[in-house]
């Protein structure tokens, strides 16, 4: 396989929301699940239903634990449907426990109350208010490196599904006031994964509001557009940097909206941004990368980059109860701690190397060789970079 080295591409795509964008995890999790309850309780009304997360199901009960209606995501179960999933009686198993829980004001594994929607408003409108509680900014390296990536004609950009008036907050926030600077081209409401696939056109911006339609040889630098799709901007790259079939490369944080389109429907690269490498279990050591490999351990980090891991965030990515994201013991007869999940599958297949956080690559100069994956070989840990996740290390050096 092939080195990735960063001075070889023309353009550099990047993602915002837990790609360039680091959050407070804790914090914002609270956040999203506040704004839920309120678009839920108080703008649908829909209070005292609980969630059957054995079933899949949403269900409305009784006094007595019977199931008065129920819904299996936004449709409604018809009788015959509820009766084949609980039952002639259609009492609910764990409704006693589900009392006991309302009394204690306490969880159970077995249900979850359905006080939760996503409201991106009621976020925004949060956020705006306090984003250093919610956002990470980035290190003095990340900045300097998004510049250094600029230099010899080369072009960066950014393509985020958020909108406008969001990305903007996001952005101003983890990279200052100037973000928009540090970009060629600013897309928006991207609607991923179709951006890589639809035909949409661009649209200007007026203010927070899209405009009117932009053909792609009218797209300026340092433009902010809303909705388009990537065979056009690869027209404004080609055009921007002179190269006939621009090479380039995307750092996206989503197995299904980043990197399974970008991999099958352009011929671009792919950099997955992975926080449960940073999560599971290995940590950069003495200010070095690649630390378990030999060769790699006096070199050292070029840019001024933050990290620093955070205990508390650590737990919530991490489950006990379900195990690695990338490894399951039982399934692994030979004991050769490959990647035997489908989440890991698609890791190898579907990416070229995967990274804890930005300020990872950020640090490294641009002339280093990151090992890919091989998407040939089932499992492949190849492309982690700076190291593997502990679970896929041998045991001698993974304890």
């Amino acid at each position: 396989m092939s080195k990735l080295c960063l001075k070889d591409f023309d353009a550099y795509g990047f993602d915002l929301d837990h790609t360039l964008a680091k959050y407070n995890l804790v914090n914002q999790i609270q956040l999203t699940y506040n704004s839920l309850v309120d678009f839920l309780v108080h703008q649908r009304g829909c209070k005292g239903l609980f969630v059957d997360t054995e079933q899949g199901n949403i269900i409305k009960l009784s006094h007595s634990g019977k199931i008065l209606r129920g819904s299996h995501g936004m449709g409604m179960l018809s009788q015959e449907e509820l009766v084949s999933a609980y039952g002639p009686n259609l009492i609910w198993e764990h409704y006693e426990h589900a009392r006991e829980a309302v009394r204690a004001r306490a969880g159970n594994q077995k249900f979850a109350f359905w006080e939760n929607y996503f409201d991106v408003p009621g976020i925004l409108v949060a956020a705006q208010q306090t984003p250093s509680k919610y956002y990470q900014p980035s290190s003095e390296g990340v900045k300097q490196w998004l510049l250094d990536l600029k230099q010899n004609n080369k072009c960066v950009f950014l393509t985020t599904s958020s909108h406008i008036d969001y990305a903007s907050l996001t952005a101003s926030t983890i990279l200052g006031e100037d973000w928009k600077s540090y970009f060629d081209i600013i897309v928006t409401n991207a609607r991923k994964p179709g951006f890589f696939q639809d035909q949409k056109p661009f649209l200007s911006l007026d203010g927070v509001k899209e405009h009117e339609v932009v053909d792609y040889n009218s797209l300026q630098q340092h433009g902010v557009y809303s909705s388009g799709n990537h065979s056009d901007l690869e027209k404004f790259i080609s055009k921007l940097t002179g190269a006939d079939k621009p090479k380039v490369v995307y750092f996206g944080d989503s197995l299904c909206s980043d990197a399974f389109p970008v991999k099958t429907l352009t011929n671009w690269d792919l950099i997955l941004v992975l926080e449960e490498m940073e999560a599971e279990g290995y940590h950069p050591h003495d200010n070095t990368h690649h630390y378990w490999e030999p060769e790699e351990r006096d070199r050292k980090i070029v840019r001024n980059v933050n990290l620093c891991v955070d205990e508390e965030e650590e737990a919530y990515l991490l489950s006990q109860q379900w195990g690695s994201f990338f490894y399951h013991p039982e399934a692994d007869p030979l004991h050769d701690r490959h990647m035997n999940t489908f989440w890991g599958e698609l890791i190898t297949k579907y990416t070229d190397i995967a990274i804890p956080s930005m300020e990872y690559i950020a640090g490294l100069p641009l002339d280093h060789q990151f090992a890919r994956f091989d998407h040939s070989v089932d499992g492949s840990t190849d492309g982690f970079s700076p190291a593997k996740p502990k679970p896929l290390l041998p045991l001698v050096l993974s304890d």
